[in-house]
């Protein structure tokens, strides 16, 4: 993941983590809070897996920032793309019945 030098400092001391939390990954933005799978427009990875770059001389977080405000700022629920998903299995199936 880590490449190259950091964004800040130009150091080329960067550590990357990689972490498997599934739906067991909770957020606070503000005073909104989010427990759940990774969102995936937080600059953090998404879905599964939590992906950082960081700088170990200055801890800066790699990437590109600022970011949108994210469905957590605005009070959107991220399990609503769980649901679509569900609704689209049912309708195959039902058709699959008929």
């Amino acid at each position: 993941m880590a490449k190259g030098c950091c964004d800040s400092c130009d150091s080329i001391r960067l550590a990357s983590v990689e972490a498997k939390c599934s739906d067991c990954c909770d957020v606070q933005v503000g005073s909104a809070n989010h427990s759940g799978y990774v969102p995936n427009d937080i600059g953090i990875g998404g879905g599964d897996y939590i992906e950082i770059d960081y700088c170990l001389d200055c801890g800066k977080i790699q990437g590109d920032f600022p970011l949108e405000s994210s469905r957590l700022e605005e009070n959107e629920d991220y399990d609503d793309d769980d649901d679509d998903d569900d609704d689209e299995d049912d309708e195959d199936e039902d058709e699959d019945e008929e």
